[in-house]
């Protein structure tokens, strides 16, 4: 006889990060519903889905995309999460989930803080309870991230560096979670890249050319160092082109932070990118890898063809035309 399909799904937002709210934090709520779904079914198969850093306001979310899909191809037939707001904090949208979407599938949805099952209101709506507390969490949600933006804002015209992850190059300085110090063996590859270019390869040539000689990407820097735990696809990660590109044209190795490049036309809706004399640059914020005269000759001769006497002096060095 075949398994019942459950899938459990949990969720910790970047506010949740830092409210460093250890009953939301991705053990505890992996802990509570694998010991929820083992004292209320039997003869279950268990499938995990989770999505760490999303906000609840959207379901732009690599981790609830996939549950949905399986909900689609009737591959999970009952769903469980720690509250409402793990799931979605848009109550209209988390609504329709729980009234029409999910009673059409036919996939039970249990809620276990809100002690919300949806086999309770089969043939039903559920109780106002549930929608006012549905209401209750997106209004909060919405207010919480208003007032982190605000937080932010407020930072960022101080010149603090406020992004939870540092520039390849950089680390957070220890004592000073908004400052940067360099990473010196991330920062010996940010110079070879910009000698690279100023001797004449393109951006494609040069990532060619590390890919060739195995030379460590970001990603890789990051998980040796324990800050992400992704894995490459197709064996090992790559250098590309428009990394390479990303790394000449940041100025946060002449020591500037840009900030508030970007911004939200609501809360939960996608980045747009502000007109660039709105942007927030603060010069001399950190130390640079990278001299000012070398940075402004890269940004001269990005998008030139590359010099005659570099071509073909490398097996890596096959496009001279790519930027």
């Amino acid at each position: 006889m075949k398994k019942y399909p459950i899938a459990i799904y949990i969720r910790v937002s970047k506010e949740d990060a830092k409210d460093k709210e250890e009953s939301n934090s991705i053990g505890m709520q992996r802990m509570l519903l694998r010991k929820f779904v083992a004292e209320k079914f039997s003869d279950y198969e268990l499938s995990e889905f989770c999505d760490d850093g999303y906000t609840g306001t959207n379901f732009e979310r690599p981790g609830v995309q996939k549950l949905l899909e399986q909900v689609r191809d009737s591959r999970i037939s009952c769903i469980v999460v720690k509250d409402f707001s793990r799931f979605a904090r848009d109550y209209i949208e988390l609504g329709s989930y729980l009234e029409q979407i999910f009673p059409f599938l036919g996939v039970r949805f249990l809620s276990v803080n809100d002690n919300y099952d949806s086999a309770d209101y089969q043939g039903g709506i559920a109780d106002i309870d549930v929608n006012f507390r549905n209401l209750l969490y997106d209004l909060y949600s919405k207010d919480l991230s208003l007032k982190v933006r605000s937080s932010l804002a407020v930072r960022k015209e101080q010149g603090q560096y406020v992004s939870g992850n540092s520039p390849f190059g950089y680390e957070k300085d220890p004592d000073d979670r908004h400052a940067l110090v360099i990473a010196q063996d991330e920062a010996e590859i940010v110079k070879r890249i910009f000698s690279l270019k100023v001797e004449g390869y393109s951006s494609t040539q040069i990532a060619r050319l590390f890919n060739a000689n195995r030379v460590k990407t970001p990603i890789e820097f990051k998980i040796e160092k324990g800050r992400t735990r992704r894995a490459p696809k197709g064996g090992r990660f790559q250098w590309s082109t428009g990394t390479i590109c990303q790394i000449l044209r940041n100025e946060i190795y002449i020591g500037n932070i840009v900030q508030k490049k970007y911004e939200k036309d609501f809360v939960g809706g996608k980045n747009h990118i502000r007109p660039r004399e709105e942007w927030l640059t603060g010069y001399d914020h950190h130390e640079p890898i990278i001299e000012r005269a070398v940075f402004e000759k890269v940004q001269e001769g990005r998008g030139k063809r590359r010099s005659p006497q570099h071509r073909g002096t490398h097996p890596a060095a096959a496009d001279p035309g790519a930027e």
